[in-house]
């Protein structure tokens, strides 16, 4: 967080943020059915990286390991993830790296449609903490607030669904940033015991006049046993204005 030289009050965004958040992942939870024993914990820990100079003259090599904990209902789930990053820029052959925390994500989703029908609705709301260092480049500083939706429909085992999402993007002091609107498609299916998916997944750009980015993703989970799972994932940036390429790999703790 912002130690309050800039002159804004340190602990006021993150206090806004969860002020937000709270009454929508209220209203998921107690919509929803009761867990009882179905319902789990977890813990995730994961780690990734991702490449690319996003459009600009500046390349960026961005590595993070992300602990998350969150909570799975038959029909709704929550989650509160909070990343540690280290970037690396370089711009004309001089490079700079920062580490430190990165912005905290707080999520939480439900199931609108059930599956029963032809076709199933999910849908999630999302708050990102403006937790992150902004004079180190590793966050905005404000916070932003998203609405995601997935429509899914099972086709000769595996399943098809369409995706999209719109992120309420918060602006620093003097920057003027778009809200984002996201798209795709994607698929998933099981081969033996792996659960596997793709998609191609685009969004608008926040900086006005930049490319909007495009990228094809990939990945897995794998349980070793009940209680263990691995997973993973990869993607390439198919335009000028994301990352050119990333992937991770990570370590699930059911409880």
């Amino acid at each position: 967080m912002d130690g309050g030289g800039n002159g804004r009050a340190p602990e006021r965004p993150a206090w806004e943020a969860w002020a937000a958040l709270a009454p929508l992942l209220l209203s998921l939870v107690l919509s929803a059915p009761a867990a009882g024993a179905e319902g789990s914990y977890y813990f995730e820990l994961s780690a990734g990286f991702k490449t690319g100079d996003f459009g600009t003259p500046t390349d960026n090599d961005l590595y993070y390991l992300s602990p998350a904990l969150g909570y799975v209902a038959p029909r709704y789930d929550l989650s509160v993830t909070v990343p540690y990053l280290s970037l690396t820029t370089e711009t004309a052959g001089r490079s700079n790296t920062e580490t430190g925390a990165g912005d905290v994500i707080a999520r939480g989703g439900r199931e609108l449609l059930p599956e029963g029908g032809a076709v199933s609705l999910y849908g999630s709301l999302a708050v990102k903490l403006p937790t992150a260092d902004e004079d180190k480049g590793l966050g905005t500083g404000k916070t932003d607030v998203g609405a995601f939706a997935s429509l899914s429909r099972r086709l000769e085992g595996m399943r098809l669904s369409l995706l999209g999402g719109y992120i309420k993007v918060g602006d620093p002091p003097g920057v003027d940033l778009d809200d984002v609107l996201l798209y795709g498609v994607g698929f998933s299916g099981m081969r033996a015991r792996t659960h596997l998916y793709g998609s191609l997944e685009g969004r608008t750009a926040t900086v006005p006049g930049a490319d909007d980015p495009l990228e094809i993703n990939a990945g897995f989970f794998h349980p070793l046993n009940p209680r263990h799972w691995i997973k993973g994932t990869a993607f390439v940036g198919l335009t000028d204005g994301g990352p050119d390429w990333g992937m991770s790999l990570g370590f699930v703790q059911w409880f």
